[in-house]
């Protein structure tokens, strides 16, 4: 049986987790090393930060 890929509607949800345990772990990161770790695009990364920004849950330095 073939592995299937995950759709975005359900990929979201767990790419915001591992987004946010990165942070977590390394505290202060680049949104390219956090890219890096979790191995997501720099434009995801950002896009997954800005909306966790606009929900509080991050702040920016």
């Amino acid at each position: 049986m073939a592995l299937r890929g995950t759709n975005q509607e359900f990929g979201r949800p767990y790419n915001r987790r591992i987004v946010l345990e990165s942070i977590r772990r390394h505290g202060p990161i680049a949104r390219s090393d956090i890219a890096r770790h979790v191995g997501l695009t720099v434009q995801t990364v950002s896009t997954i930060v800005r909306e966790l920004e606009e929900q509080g849950y991050i702040l920016s330095v």
